[in-house]
């Protein structure tokens, strides 16, 4: 099943927002872009990771679970020493037990991105969700 909600970036790309197949939801990679308007939001780094979350939790919800229902994050910086900022932030997102994680340098981004984060979650059957 294919998720699309207005509340994150509807796709101007050959790409899904989600896709659901059985209990799993695979997201697309989410960077600081506001759902209202294109471009990377203004704010820094903070600001950019704290909306590709917004964004995130927008189109989890859209397939019926939540940021507790992740198992699998994986994080794309363009400056690796942003590391312990990024870490700082993530906590605020997800407790114990975390989900696995793979954080990774890249040159560059789309538009000038400082992050960029995709998620894989199991939707529970009995609409519960794991802590």
């Amino acid at each position: 099943m294919h998720i699309l909600t207005d509340a994150a970036p509807v796709p101007h790309g050959a790409y899904d927002q989600a896709i659901r197949i059985g209990d799993m939801v695979i997201t697309s990679s989410y960077m600081g872009l506001h759902p209202s308007h294109a471009g990377i939001i203004a704010g820094g780094f903070e600001a950019e990771f704290r909306q590709a979350m917004h964004n995130i939790i927008a189109v989890l919800a859209a397939a019926g679970c939540t940021l507790r229902d992740v198992v699998r994050v994986n994080v794309s910086l363009t400056d690796i020493q942003k590391y312990t900022e990024m870490d700082r932030l993530y906590r605020e997102y997800f407790h114990p037990p975390y989900p696995t994680r793979r954080t990774i340098g890249v040159k560059e981004l789309i538009g000038g991105a400082q992050v960029e984060i995709d998620v894989i979650a199991i939707v529970r059957e009995n609409g519960g969700h794991s802590q």
